[in-house]
This record gives C-alpha cells, structure tokens and sequence, in this order.
C-alpha cells in the first residue's frame, strides 16, 4: 500500500534522487577497481586477492544491461495492462491515501527484467577457466531457483488481484525455500558458523558436530531468512519509491560483497562466485530501473508480486554468501537491516500490544518520519541514507575478523533496539474517537492530530473496534 504525498514537488527532483541511488551503485563498482595482484602476496591481508574487480565484474556485466533495459521498457507496458484489466490500488481516504487509482504489475516488470539477465549470463563467459577443466564454460543457474521466484511471483500476482490468507502466503514462502534446498542452495549456510564450535568439541571430547546437525539448522536458516526477507519487504513498501529505492541500494552493497568474494575465492569457487554476482547484477538491474516509475508521485506500483519478489532474491543472495564465512553472511544481514529491523519492531509492537502479528497499523519507521512533519519524499530519502549508512557498515564488517564483527552487529543492533523502545515505536498509545456523532456536532469535541507515538482507533462502539492503518501483510 502506498501513501501518496501531501505535497507535489517538481518532477525533475525525482529523477535526480533516481541519479544518486545510480550513482551510489557506481560509485561502488568504481571502489572495486582497484587494482590487485593476480598471485596472492608474500603476507596478504585478509583475505588474500586472487583477481582484480575488472577481472570478475566484466564478463557478467552485460547482465546489468539486460535486467534493467528489459525492467525499464516493461513496467510502463505493465501499467498499461494493470490498468486496461482493471488491477488497480483505489484511494479509500482511509488506509490507501493516494488521489487516484495507481496499477499495480510493477512487480512483474522487475521479475522478468531478473529472468533476462539470468537467461543471458547463460551466453557469458566464465571469469576464469583452465585448460583441462570439464563442464560448462558459463555460470550454471540451479532451476529451483527460479521455481521459487515463480511460486513467489504466483503468490504476489494473486494476492495483487483476488487477495491470499497472510497464512497463505507464508505457506507460498516456505515452499519457494524449500525449492531452493533441494537445488542445495543454502544447505550449508550454518557450517562456518558452527565450525568454531566444531573445532572446540574436537579439541575438549574428540567429537565433531554431525552432518545432519549442519544440513537440518542450515535448511532452518534458509526457511527463516526466505520467510523474514519477502515480509520485511512487503511491510516497506509503504510509501513511494521507499521499498525499491532501499532494496536497489541494498543490491549496490551485495554487488559490493559478492565481486569481492570473488576476488578473494580465487579459481577454487569460479561456479558459485559468478552465481552470485549474476544474481546480484540482475536484481540490481531489474529494481533500478523501476525505480524512477515509482518515486513520488508513482505511476505504478510494485504490489506484492514486485516486494515479496525483491524479498526473495535478497534472501538468496544471503543465502549463498553465508555458505562461505559467517563474516559474509553478517555483512549481509547488516545491509538487509532497515527493512528486517522495521519488520522485527512491527511484530514486537504487535506483540507488546497484544494485537495479532498481522493486524495494522501506522507506526511503521516511514509512517512515524511522516507524523513528525517530514514529506513523503524527504520520508523517503532519509531512508535511502539510512540505507546507504548501513551497507556501508556491512561492507567494513566483512574486514574485520568475525569475534569482532559479531561484537559490532551486537552493539549497533542493541541501540538501535532501545532507541526504538524511547521513540515510542514499541508500545502504544491509543487515541480513540466515536463514531456515535460526528465529530464537531454538540457535546462532541474534534480530536487533535495524532503524534508521532500514538495510533489512530476508530471506535463503533463499546465493544467493536475496528484498526486504522495500513493493510496487513
């Protein structure tokens, strides 16, 4: 659901915060190019450079072209067709407070943007190959995935036109994880976390952790992180340009991790580091390209095709880099933090409140910026530099050894806990009007405008009560 803004500003300021989150993307890839020896050296820091950025990011690059070239040209085509069958989001001055009907379908747009640079990386070679090795000479893409991103875009598409159960949905998630598990994406995501402790139970009582161990938390992980990620991004996509502009800078911060994983792997992983950055340039590719449609004031939105789709291949992404060390796999997760972090703070508030996990409401971190007398566009360009903020922490996070790196997610993570519970974004306080007579009639008094820390109920009767919010996701 989006918000549409009180107040319209010149187009053109659009399409210059489009330019900067562009230019963040770039301005990461340029960082990247530094120059790097192709033989490890005498003493390398960790971890040592195989090969160059320019040597692992050119040859998939032609990706990125693909994903946003297609994602650019279609998503005008799908509102085209969103609106001639009638898939629109219509204003009801009440949770949805755009002034016009907006289409939906920008979702399906990205996801096949995602799928041709996918289908042309199949055309591109290897960043490295010997003579002698057998097997394909190009990046071999596992099909369950793209099988899950199918169930998630199914799950997304029908919730767009006919509306699913939210229990529904989730059912839809674990299904697309388990499609990723049975490629082996994801299998063993827990393994470098678990090794340390592995190493010291071999070292105290001469056992070793059993493989199963491995296999059965790693495939929690995977479940966890697919079901976390395609919410955290539906619950976002709140006001417009918020949930595409975030995830585009997050996608900017994986290209970040996934080309330098590949610089440090070296020839000993060349399949699973071009996966990754394929999959990284092709989300990245399909979401920027969207973004400019869907800035304030949107022509189109995503829908939840377009937010548990971006969700998805996040989750991915996350997956496949924690397969390779637990440094990898915080980075990641703190890059991801904005929206798992509005999420978490959304059930807790729900929680605390005693209200069901699902049900709505509008104090969302975008909605409370909102109530403070921010616009929906300044809303949402604060969130692109808290964003940016946390990529860069992920991107420093992946340097430092990981008993420290562990330390720092737990410090900037637990203030920004408490600094939650002080703004009032935990525990609410109600303000409730009654719909007996109107408001402003005899012996009835208007209610003032509610604040940043309190929730607007509208109360039939003594015994019915209906929420005021956003729609539950």
């Amino acid at each position: 659901m989006n918000v549409a803004s009180a107040r319209v500003s010149d187009q053109p300021r659009a399409w210059t915060v489009f330019a900067s989150a562009g230019s963040f993307a770039i301005t990461a890839s340029m960082l990247l190019a530094q120059t790097a020896p192709t033989t490890p050296a005498a003493a390398p820091s960790w971890p040592p450079q195989f090969f160059g950025a320019d040597d692992v990011l050119s040859p998939y690059v032609y990706v990125f072209y693909a994903a946003f070239i297609v994602a650019f040209v279609f998503t005008p085509v799908m509102r085209v067709v969103a609106t001639f069958y009638g898939i629109l989001d219509k204003p009801d001055e009440a949770r949805k407070l755009h002034k016009a009907p907006i289409a939906y379908l920008g979702g399906v747009a990205m996801f096949l943007g995602w799928i041709a640079g996918l289908a042309l990386s199949q055309r591109l070679s290897l960043h490295y190959w010997e003579s002698g090795w057998t097997g394909p000479g190009h990046v071999v893409i596992p099909r369950p995935i793209i099988l899950g991103a199918l169930i998630i875009v199914a799950l997304g598409l029908w919730d767009d036109i006919r509306s699913l159960n939210p229990k529904v949905k989730i059912f839809g998630e674990v299904a697309a994880a388990l499609a990723l598990i049975a490629a082996g994406v994801g299998t063993h995501s827990t393994g470098p976390l678990l090794a340390p402790i592995d190493e010291r139970l071999f070292l105290w009582y001469g056992v070793h952790i059993p493989p199963s161990v491995i296999y059965v938390t790693s495939c929690l992980l995977t479940i966890a992180l697919v079901v976390s990620c395609c919410n955290a991004v539906n619950l976002m996509d709140g006001l417009d340009g918020l949930a595409g502009g975030v995830t585009s800078i997050i996608a900017a911060g994986f290209l970040f991790l996934t080309v330098y994983m590949a610089m440090a792997s070296g020839p000993s992983d060349v399949y699973g580091s071009g996966l990754r950055i394929v999959l990284a340039l092709a989300l990245l590719g399909a979401v920027i390209a969207f973004v400019p449609y869907n800035f304030n004031p949107a022509s189109i939105f995503m829908g939840d095709t377009g937010s548990l789709f971006l969700g998805f291949a996040s989750a991915v992404l996350i997956v496949s880099m924690a397969e390779l060390d637990t440094r990898w796999l915080l980075g990641s997760l703190v890059m991801f933090a904005l929206p798992v972090l509005d999420t978490s703070l959304a059930f807790a508030r729900r929680y605390v409140n005693r209200r069901p996990v699902f049900s709505a409401d509008r104090m969302h971190f975008h909605h409370q910026l909102v109530m403070r007398g921010l616009t929906v566009r300044k809303t949402v360009i604060v969130s692109y530099f808290l964003a940016i903020g946390f990529v860069l922490l992920g991107s420093a996070i992946v340097f430092m050894r990981t008993r420290y790196a562990i330390a720092i997610y737990l410090v900037v993570f637990g203030s920004i806990i408490v600094a939650a519970f002080k703004m009032g974004m935990v525990h609410e306080k109600p303000m409730v009007i009654s719909q007996r007579r109107p408001i402003g009639s005899p012996g009835v008094a208007t209610a003032a405008p509610a604040d940043a820390k309190s929730v607007l109920e509208v109360r039939e009767d003594e015994k019915r009560r209906r929420p005021y919010g956003d729609e539950a996701s």
